[in-house]
């Protein structure tokens, strides 16, 4: 019998706060690239080197955390509330592990981060301690995501989404008072800061939160749920697939860098702009995963593939809508991001690129959760591998350096990416939507 069930409005009464949250996150990186454009132009460059390492290290750690957020709500599905807790706490110690383990990577690295890609020492050195000042908020992130996805997966995402703007509050006053002196590193510590608020207050609400007992938070003897091994099935290739998507961004970001200072300058205000924009999406595929996950923890496999396409295609109409509003305020975009007039104008003129990538690259985050809920864990990872390993860095070399288009051939390298990805993983769950995945508990 085919699900007669509409997911419209449970899909939106989720992804509207995840989205707010997830905006909340970019929103941080948006506002330290434009405290530091407009009070500190000149080191923009290292702000945006300083991010890319760290962008691949914190990316893929929590993609490494998604299993909490699939298996909690799958564990909800089949009628085990405390198997979410059990989820959550086993999900904050893999945080704690992946964030240390990602903060002294960076530290070990160092320079060597820049200067093995071909970045000039004079822009690597100014770069290296931005970098290194980030890495310390790694694990606080990570503790933030891990209560988020247990949050989300329990339907309860507005908490998380107070916190993160409260938050990002912390983090511009924090910027306003340190970038003056001290530029783009300032900006990394107020980032630190604001993440120290952000983990501290969210696992606070966590520990007090409604329903904590039935949820398993309060109270772990004698729960059952998922154990590190199924995190670990889910979240491995999540992470091996977002760190592969974040190392080839900033792979990208190294071939802006080879080009010139401007050039890079202009790549990380368009991708932090896309970025904010990307969050909409990641707000629709998170409510999309715990949806997709509950039917099929209540062995509901129509209405799995339905609240599937109900995302993908709502994604749509999202990026759609953000596109347009890119094209109108393109402009005045360009000048709330930068001082620079010159740097302002290049920016505006490639709007219209970068509201081209929306689409696509909506559509493939959302189809890649909703494959992974079904337990399709790998086939998104190699789509991306595909995609944005193999094709997106060579086609953005080719482009940009080789033929001399600059920003603009970076943005092009993006988009055709993004459409093979797309078409990838929508031909996959077109192909499974009817089956019913196989699955265990733990």
């Amino acid at each position: 019998m085919v699900s007669r069930t509409s997911f419209v409005a449970p899909l939106l009464r989720i992804a509207g706060p995840v989205a707010l949250a997830r905006l909340g996150i970019i929103g941080m990186a948006l506002v330290d690239v434009i405290v530091v454009g407009q009070l500190a132009p000149d080191e923009l460059p290292h702000q945006a080197l300083g991010w890319a390492p760290t962008a691949v290290f914190l990316v893929g750690a929590i993609g490494l955390l998604q299993g909490v957020q699939v298996l909690a709500a799958r564990s909800i599905g089949e009628g085990n509330r405390q198997g979410a807790g059990v989820a959550l706490r086993r999900g904050l110690v893999l945080a704690l592990i992946a964030g240390v383990l990602s903060a002294a990577l960076m530290w070990l690295g160092g320079e060597r981060l820049f200067t093995v890609f071909g970045i000039e020492e004079a822009l690597a050195g100014p770069s290296t301690p931005v970098m290194q000042v980030l890495a310390f908020s790694i694990p606080l992130h990570l503790l933030y995501i891990a209560g988020t996805y247990f949050l989300e997966a329990i339907k309860k995402p507005g908490i998380s989404t107070v916190v993160m703007w409260l938050a990002n509050g912390v983090n511009l006053g924090l910027n306003l008072l340190w970038v003056p002196e001290h530029g783009a590193i300032g900006s990394a510590w107020a980032t630190v800061g604001a993440r120290v608020f952000l983990a501290g207050v969210l696992l606070i609400c966590i520990y007090f939160v409604r329903d904590g007992v039935t949820f398993g938070v309060r109270k772990a003897k004698g729960a059952n749920g998922p154990g590190y091994g199924a995190l670990l099935g889910v979240g491995a290739a999540a992470a091996v697939s977002q760190a592969v998507e974040a190392g080839a961004f900033s792979a990208m970001t190294v071939v802006a860098g080879r080009i010139g200072a401007d050039v890079v300058a202009a790549y990380q205000i368009l991708l932090n702009l896309m970025a904010f924009v990307f969050m909409v999406a990641l707000g629709l595929a998170a409510a999309t995963a715990v949806l997709v996950s509950e039917a099929i923890g209540r062995n509901a496999s129509n209405d799995a593939a339905r609240a599937g396409w109900t995302g993908i295609w709502l994604n749509v109409i999202g990026m759609l809508l953000c596109a347009v509003g890119i094209l109108v305020f393109a402009h005045p975009i360009g000048r709330a991001y930068t001082a620079d007039f010159e740097l302002a104008a290049l920016i505006a003129s490639l709007m219209w690129v970068a509201a081209l990538v929306l689409v696509p690259d909506g559509t493939q985050v959302v189809a890649a959760s909703a494959l992974r809920a079904r337990s399709d864990n790998w086939f998104p990872t190699f789509s991306h591998i595909l995609a944005y390993a193999v094709v997106m860095p060579v086609l953005g070399y080719w482009l940009a350096e080789h033929e001399g288009m600059g920003v603009s051939g970076l943005m092009f390298a993006i988009f055709w990416s993004s459409v093979i990805s797309a078409a990838v993983l929508l031909v996959r769950w077109w192909a499974i939507g009817g089956n019913q995945p196989k699955h265990t508990p733990g």
